[in-house]
Parts: structure tokens; C-alpha cells; sequence
């Protein structure tokens, strides 16, 4: 009798707790609900046309050093910093700003890196934690995680009301949330604090385990006046849990995350630990603030760099740091200076732009060495001056051998600044080299893109010229970068290629002056500003250049008449599983007296040689790779470009290839093909096809590729519509 009792007891004490169970769910989803149709109620970047505050926050990484790691280094300048002091520490105050047409800016009036003669300013680029709980997307170093804010959350998310309490005088209750699927990355649990009134976030929590054990917690003051609360404080920890996991770090990369290691004391070694901290004060709202410059997410006042002391103490708090802790930052100073942690923080960031820095000249390491056809090996030294000689003024230059036509060329050139805060530099240049046929460039691209082209070791085709000539650089918004250039040339042909114009005068040789204007706009790019000039922190999309190029007859004993005007736009979609999606559109256009060195091509990149394997070599970035040299020109062109990166596959820690999909298109046309002798001459009037695929960072960079051609201009024999070819995306 008695066990039949517990049965049934415990039978109804279980059906009771699941009711209870669901009735507390179904409870809590309502209340979600309500708070996510709130939000535009709730939301200060939503309801008020602007506002601003003012913050301090630091940043404190203390613990082991053996888990700092940089890019290609075993151990990093950082790492022996943190092992000789134990601790990193940097600090800033800042006014926030956001208004509904311009955006969010941060202005830095204070910046604090113990060690350094001036902050590493990339690291003010990092996104540690958001700073508005409200976002669909919360972020943390970066990584972009589902909110449980986001306006589908109950979808990836389970809720349940925990209790209620009081803040600031109001009551709130408190949510539980966690992920519906335990195995979902980007999802957190935690805790957020609802205004019973308004279903506004009081506090919130959100925690993660995993590769990194995470804590981020937002503190909130309400404001009567405007029935809102305001982010009072952020926090946040980040300690290891069990594997490693890299995160960037001002040009380094930080890994957090290790296995404790025993000393001889059979002690647990101490783990790596990151401590942020953010405090918030003297909120004004919908009032007339001044933004400042425009087009700007970062600004770095030049004042930020020299604050005492004295206007540290005032927002470190009584608490903030203890004597020890205190003196071990400072002592940073004299040991950073020790380990040369600026020196090499400096060769590392023009590494990346193609550059190695020797006291005050900036060595050009894409003039090393070189290949192709006409030259064979081409090895030379170039380089610039630095701002060690000046901040504004410099000279340039290079010098190149060719082993094949054993031929010396040069360059030399000089520039001086006229603005700092445009950047505008005025330059007068001396050259004597040799290009490819038809290859139009953009004034603006050697400013912004990669140094390294692969498709130049396969050229066959060049022509001589010696040119001298100026232009005038310059950063008209933070958004636009501009160039305008006055040149004149000297044109010598490497074949027997003759131009006949109008005029029936056969030209092997001649002369061209042109004037270009060229311009790169960037939209919905983030720029910093900081004492140093302007920098795009986050690539946006759409990306538009623009080019005019007018050839001027008569002018230093110039021959033709021409125009040419070039167009391109960029845009990639970017998706929070790393895969990526980018779209090329470009086009030129020609008329009057041009000669085919001077009109256009696909950027072709397969040697005209019989066999695939005879054909195997480097693929470039923007190139038909199953296209001959030579086999097309035209004066008027358009290319088209897709490609699709899937998220990068997880092998080991240590390989991590990319699957890349790519088709390609062009189409072009050309008037007047008598007047080019000695040269023949195809048109892509049918129009150009070709896809393939990429096999990216197999090893050390290098992948594989394979591309196939087809449609109009599909080839008879199988192999000659084939390429295949390594791949080459080195990362620093």
C-alpha cells in the first residue's frame, strides 16, 4: 500500500513540475515577446534623433605568457612584454555620439598605453564588446553572435522567468535564456533584466563556455526624463576553458586558451586573462551636439596623447587598482622599450603593405626579384623615405636589372606634403622601365591594393617608354582618395607592332602626354583618424573608382589625340559563417587616336603554350585564367566577376582550406583594327565565359585552382579550355 502511494505521489509531484515547467516557459516566451515589439521604444539609437556620454574604459591582459602568439612568429614582441611584467594595460577616455543621420562616432580625448612613445592605434579598431545590448548582432573581438535581442531569438533561444527585484527603483524580472541548440556556436546563455513597465533591458548577462570561456555583463541607469535606460557600465572577462582560440590583438595575434602547466611546486601555472572595463557618465540627449568631422567612426584628438598623470588618477577610481598592480603597468615603460615592442610592432604593419622598414627608408620588397619572358629574372632594390627623415617630404625610387635583355631601369622620385590632414602630396617623378600591352590600371589602386599580382610572371608582351611627369594625392573625405597626373612618354615596341592613325603615318615609336583624374569612393567604409592621418578601420560596400584619361597632341612633341574613361565597382556580401560572396563589375572605353599598347585586355593569364601542364603556374586575383596572352584587345570592354568563399573547413588548427567558386565574364569590341600592323587583332564582341574553382591555404598560402572555358569562344581540343594553376593568398 505504502509503495503504491510514493508511485502515484511522485507520478503527481512529476506531472505538477512539468506544468509547472511549461506554464513558466509559455510565461516567459510572453514576456519576450513584449520585450522584443519593444524595442523600438526602448532602443536610444531608434528613439532619439541623437545623444551622447562620456566614457572610460580599460583594458587589463594579465597571466601566462606561453598563450600569446603572433601571425608566423612563435614568439611575439607581446608575448615577451607579458612575460617579462606579467600583465598588458591600456586605457582611453572618449565622448560617444550618435545621431540618426550621421551614425555612431567615438572621439578619443584621452589614450594611455604604458610602453609606448604613442598608442598602437589599430587597437582602438577592435570591436571587444558591443557597446548597445539592443543590436540583433552581439560581438566580442569581433566574433559576431545571434543576440538573444535579435527579433527571431525565441527561435534559437529557450526563456524562463527566474524572479522578480528592484533597480534603480523600478521593478524588474529576471529571464533566463539558452540555446535551443547546444551545439550552435553563436549562441550564449544568461540573464536580462526586464523593466515591468517599459520591457526594458535593466541588466544584462551573457555567458559562454567552450574555446573560451566568456562573461559580459551591461549595467543600466534609468532616466525619467526620457523613460529610457542608458548603458551605465560594461564588463568583461575572458579566461581559457580547455582549447585555444585566436583572437587579434593591434597586429598580433592573442590566443586564449591553453592547458595549465605544473611547476616545480606541483602548482598549477596561472591561466591568460582578459579584463575589460567601461564606464559611462553625462548622458544628454536630442540636443544640438556637435559631430565633429563627418564621415568618421574613430577620432583620435591630437590632445589624447599628452594627458598627465593626474587625469588618469581621477577616472581610475579609488579601486580600480592595487599599488602592485599599478606599479607593474607603469614598469611597462622602460621593458617595452627593452624588448623593442615598437620597432617590431612597425615592421610588421608596413610589412603588410609590402614595405620593411631600415632607420629612415621603407625597403620596397615588391622590387626584390621578379619574372617573366622578356626580362627572364628581374632583380632590384626600391624603397621610400620615412617619416624618421620627414613627416613631409620624401623620395622614392627604384632600380631593376633585367638577366635576359641585360638592361638597367629605373625610377626616381620626390614628394612633398602639402596638407596633413587630406594627406595631399604633390610629386615629380623620373622613369625609364617596361609595361605590359593594353594593361590599364587605376591611379587609385596602388594606394589600397594587394603588392603582390601573380599574373606577372606569365606576361609575354611589353613595350619600352621613358616618362617624367607629376601628380597631386589626395584624401578629399575620409570616404574618397583622389589622384590627378600630368605625364609624358616616350613609347619604344620590344616587336615589330606598328600603329597607322588617320593621318596614314606608320608609327613604331611615339610620343604621349596625357592628363588622368582618377578618384576611389568607399560609402560605407569605417575611417579612424588619428594623429597620423586618416585609416579605413572596416571595409564597406559598394567600392566605385573612377577614371579620365585625356591624350593631348602637341604638347612636348605628343603625337595623338585620345580619351579613355574606366569605371569599377566592388561589392561582397559577408555572412556570419565566414563565407563570403564578392561581385566585380569593370569597364573602359576608348576613342580617337589610341595605340594597342595603350587600349585594353581581360587581363589574360594563360601562357601560350601547348600542354596544361605546360601552362600550370601562378593564378592572379582578377584574371581569365583559361585566356591566352594576346589572344584579345579591345577598345571598348566590360569584365564581370563572381565569386563565392565557403566557410573555411576545420581540418586541424593549423589547416583550414578555402573552397572557392568563380565565373567570370567579358564582353568587348574594336573599331579600326587596320590601323594595328603587324599584331593580330580579336575582339570579344561574342563574349567570354569561364569558371572554376579555387582550393585556397593549402599550405604556407598556396592552394590549387582549376578553370574551364566555354561558350563563344570554347576552344575544339578539351585540354586548351582547361587551367590549372596554384593559388597563392598569403596572410599576415
Amino acid at each position: 500500500m505504502f509503495m503504491k502511494f510514493t508511485v502515484y505521489f511522485l507520478s503527481f509531484l512529476f506531472c505538477a513540475i512539468t506544468i509547472a515547467q511549461n506554464k513558466n516557459t509559455q510565461e516567459a516566451q510572453q514576456l519576450m515577446e513584449k520585450v522584443l515589439d519593444a524595442i523600438p521604444q526602448n532602443d536610444p539609437t531608434t528613439v532619439l534623433d541623437s545623444y551622447k556620454y562620456d566614457a572610460y574604459e580599460n583594458l587589463k591582459v594579465s597571466g601566462d605568457p606561453e598563450a600569446l602568439t603572433g601571425p608566423g612568429y612563435k614568439k611575439t614582441e607581446l608575448r615577451k612584454t607579458l612575460k617579462k611584467t606579467g600583465v598588458f594595460f591600456t586605457e582611453k577616455t572618449s565622448v560617444h555620439i550618435y545621431n540618426q543621420k550621421e551614425g555612431y562616432k567615438e572621439i578619443i580625448t584621452g589614450a594611455n598605453m604604458p610602453g609606448f612613445d604613442e598608442p598602437v592605434y589599430p587597437i582602438y579598431n577592435i570591436n571587444f564588446q558591443s557597446e548597445n545590448v539592443y543590436d540583433s548582432r552581439y560581438i566580442i573581438f569581433d566574433q559576431e553572435y545571434i543576440s538573444p535581442l535579435y527579433k527571431k531569438a525565441i527561435s534559437y533561444y529557450d526563456f524562463n522567468v527566474e524572479k522578480d527585484s528592484i533597480i534603480s527603483g523600478r521593478k524588474v524580472t529576471k529571464i533566463n535564456f539558452s540555446p535551443k541548440d547546444e551545439n550552435n556556436n553563436v549562441l550564449f546563455l544568461g540573464s536580462l533584466f526586464i523593466d515591468q513597465e517599459n520591457y526594458a533591458v535593466a541588466r544584462a548577462i551573457f555567458e559562454k563556455s567552450g574555446d573560451l570561456n566568456i562573461k559580459a555583463y551591461h549595467d543600466f541607469t534609468y532616466e525619467s526624463k526620457s523613460s529610457l535606460w542608458y548603458n551605465s557600465s560594461r564588463k568583461l572577462y575572458v579566461r581559457q576553458e580547455k582549447t585555444r582560440k585566436e583572437l587579434e590583438l593591434f597586429g598580433g595575434r592573442l590566443e586564449v586558451g591553453i592547458e595549465k602547466k605544473v611547476n616545480d611546486d606541483d602548482k598549477a601555472a596561472e591561466e591568460l586573462y582578459l579584463i575589460i572595463e567601461a564606464i559611462n557618465a553625462n548622458f544628454k540627449t536630442n540636443k544640438e551636439i556637435d559631430y565633429g568631422r563627418k564621415g568618421l567612426k574613430i577620432e583620435i584628438q591630437d590632445s589624447a596623447l599628452t594627458q598627465k598623470e593626474i587625469y588618469w588618477d581621477k577616472y581610475r577610481g579609488d579601486d580600480a587598482f592595487s599599488t602592485t598592480e599599478l606599479a607593474r603597468f607603469m614598469d611597462l615603460d622602460s621593458i617595452v622599450a627593452a624588448s623593442k615592442i615598437t620597432r617590431n610592432l612597425e615592421t610588421l604593419d608596413k610589412f603588410k603593405v609590402g614595405y620593411f622598414p631600415v632607420g629612415f627608408v621603407d625597403i620596397d620588397l615588391k622590387y626584390l626579384v621578379k619574372f617573366n619572358d622578356y626580362e627572364a629574372f628581374r632583380v632590384g632594390i626600391g624603397g621610400q623615405t620615412n617619416e624618421k627623415l620627414s613627416d613631409n617630404f620624401r623620395i622614392n625610387g627604384y632600380l631593376a636589372y633585367g638577366t635576359k635583355d641585360a638592361v638597367f631601369k629605373h625610377k626616381i622620385g620626390i614628394g612633398y606634403r602639402l596638407n596633413k590632414e587630406k594627406n595631399t602630396w604633390l610629386n615629380i617623378y623620373k622613369q625609364d622601365d617596361i609595361t605590359e600591352f593594353a594593361a590599364e590600371s587605376f591611379l587609385t589602386d596602388a594606394r589600397v591594393y594587394s603588392l603582390f599580382e601573380p599574373r606577372l610572371i606569365n606576361i609575354p608582351t611589353f613595350y619600352l617608354y621613358k616618362q617624367y611627369g607629376m601628380s597631386l594625392q589626395q584624401r578629399l573625405f575620409p570616404s574618397v582618395i583622389s589622384e590627378v597626373s600630368l605625364s609624358r612618354k616616350r613609347i619604344s615596341q620590344t616587336t615589330s607592332y606598328q600603329f597607322i592613325p588617320d593621318n596614314d603615318v606608320v608609327f613604331s615609336d611615339y610620343v604621349l602626354a596625357e592628363v588622368s583624374l582618377g578618384a576611389r569612393w568607399s560609402p560605407l567604409s569605417d575611417f579612424m583618424r588619428t594623429p597620423k592621418g586618416y585609416q579605413e578601420i572596416s571595409r564597406g560596400y559598394p567600392i566605385l573608382s573612377g577614371q579620365i584619361t585625356q591624350g593631348i597632341r602637341g604638347i612636348a612633341e605628343s603625337n595623338f589625340n585620345y580619351l579613355k574613361v574606366s569605371g569599377k565597382a566592388e561589392y561582397a556580401i559577408k555572412r556570419p559563417d565566414n563565407s563570403f560572396t564578392e561581385f566585380l563589375v569593370e569597364g573602359h572605353y576608348s576613342t580617337g587616336e589610341v595605340p594597342l599598347t595603350h587600349l585594353f585586355h581581360a587581363y589574360p593569364n594563360a601562357p601560350n603554350k601547348d600542354e596544361v601542364l605546360q601552362r600550370f603556374s601562378v593564378a592572379g586575383r582578377r584574371s581569365f585564367e583559361t585566356m591566352y596572352f594576346n589572344e584579345f584587345f579591345s577598345d571598348k570592354i566590360m569584365i564581370g566577376q563572381v565569386r563565392h568563399r565557403f566557410a573555411p573547413f576545420d581540418v586541424f588548427s593549423f589547416l583550414k582550406p578555402e573552397l572557392v567558386l568563380v565565373s567570370k565574364v567579358a564582353w568587348g569590341d574594336i573599331d579600326n583594327v587596320e590601323r594595328h600592323q603587324n599584331v593580330t587583332v580579336n575582339s570579344l564582341e561574342k563574349g567570354y565565359l569561364e569558371s572554376g574553382l579555387e582550393l585556397n591555404k593549402l599550405i604556407f598560402g598556396f592552394g590549387l585552382s582549376a578553370s574551364y572555358r566555354y561558350g563563344a569562344y570554347h576552344l575544339p581540343d578539351f585540354e586548351d579550355n582547361l587551367a590549372l594553376k596554384f593559388t597563392f593568398y598569403l596572410e599576415l
